[in-house]
């Protein structure tokens, strides 16, 4: 399993995906370097007849995670729409939308009638969408916050504890943060399920991945056997870097469901667990909760 240096040294390899960064000659550099690197894989894609129309440039992907992101993207929503009732008729609000891995295969599920909103704080994703996206199917909404984040936004002007989505009361009928708490410190979650619950209408479901913590999980960290690192144990959640604390960080299960229904949201059933704290194999699959508003 890799060790917290070498978690490190790919989170610094992630961070030249970003427009804002380097503050030496020597970063500015290598994250050039890095940069063409991927617009040099891009170009072969493209000549092997591996590309897509809705499939975003690698410089645009890198940041979001592993995997195929047309396939891991078809698999998130298609568990929504089987396990959410996803249709076209939905209004869908994305919290954290990336390079819209889960809006392009939307597209083919929400109709003229449903709609989709999606919001992010790296500028360049929320360009390549809506250029890529919004063009083809107006009904699908992409907005840059430009939220601090120490990671892909670091010199953002608003607080993630108390900033308001760009959405009216009762607005939507399924919100997703699809890796998206696992970046968020505990004042910061308690304003996205705050915000969660104020767009969605009664009834309406808020889908999220996360890394999720019992007490068998918990001995699994403590004894190194997960296929992520959380060494910094902060009693109801864990983080995986001091340096870096919102890269990665995981909650206590009973943290999250008491959290919630602080703000009116109840978990609909239990999390289905994903693989990450189970084994040490990678690639590793987060756990999934959905929550329903009261």
């Amino acid at each position: 399993m890799p060790d917290n240096k070498s978690e490190l040294k790919a989170l610094k390899a992630t961070k030249y995906t970003s427009t804002v960064r380097a503050s030496s000659a020597f970063d500015q550099l290598r994250a050039s370097c890095y940069r063409a690197g991927l617009r040099i894989l891009d170009l072969t894609d493209r000549l092997r007849g591996r590309d897509h129309e809705l499939l975003p440039p690698r410089r645009y992907r890198r940041f979001i995670g592993n995997g195929d992101f047309l396939k891991v993207g078809r698999q998130i929503t298609d568990y929504m729409q089987e396990e959410l009732g996803v249709g076209p008729s939905h209004d869908v609000l994305d919290a954290g939308c990336g390079a819209g891995r889960i809006a392009v295969p939307l597209t083919d599920v929400l109709g003229e009638k449903g709609s989709y909103l999606g919001f992010d704080i790296v500028p360049h994703a929320i360009d390549w969408c809506s250029s890529a996206i919004t063009a083809r199917h107006p009904n699908f909404r992409f907005e840059h916050v430009d939220i601090r984040q120490e990671i892909y936004n670091p010199d953002g002007k608003l607080s993630a504890a108390d900033f308001r989505f760009p959405a009216e009361d009762s607005a939507f009928d399924v919100v997703a943060m699809v890796g998206l708490i696992s970046h968020l410190l505990p004042p910061e979650l308690d304003n996205y399920l705050t915000e969660a619950a104020r767009v969605l209408r009664p009834g309406g479901q808020c889908f999220a991945t996360a890394y999720l913590v019992d007490d068998k999980v918990a001995e699994n960290i403590a004894q190194g056997r997960t296929a992520f690192t959380f060494t910094n144990d902060h009693g109801e959640y864990y983080v995986h870097s001091k340096e870096e604390p919102t890269y990665a960080i995981a909650y206590r299960v009973e943290y999250l469901r008491e959290a919630a229904a602080r703000y009116g949201l109840h978990l609909r059933r239990e999390p289905k667990p994903g693989t990450w704290g189970t084994s040490t194999e990678r690639p590793a699959s987060m756990d999934l909760l959905i929550l329903e508003r009261d």
